[in-house]
């Protein structure tokens, strides 16, 4: 099974997204290091990239984003790891 963590400054990142638009969904990338060896099963995010608050199906802007990201990925010896979403309403779960 595969070890999984998040550090300090990728989860107040995620936290302070979502609380500075309370009223709307939010979604962002989320960044991890670059696996060295193919037999690590470790998957450390070390910071996220916050992306959309109110609209989060824009598939122009998410494609020109992750385009970015990607970019600023290869410089820092990141990768994209993972997805964030908080959705406006406590209630809804999908």
């Amino acid at each position: 099974m595969a070890e999984i963590s998040l550090n300090v400054r990728a989860y107040c990142k995620i936290i302070l997204h979502a609380a500075k638009y309370p009223h709307a969904a939010v979604n962002g990338i989320l960044l991890a290091e670059e696996n060295k060896t193919k037999q690590s099963k470790s998957l450390k995010f070390v910071d996220c990239i916050p992306l959309f608050h109110i609209s989060l199906s824009l598939a122009p802007m998410l494609e020109v984003a992750l385009l970015q990201i990607d970019g600023y990925c290869k410089s820092k010896g990141l990768v994209i790891g993972g997805y964030y979403q908080a959705n406006s309403n406590y209630e809804d779960m999908t």
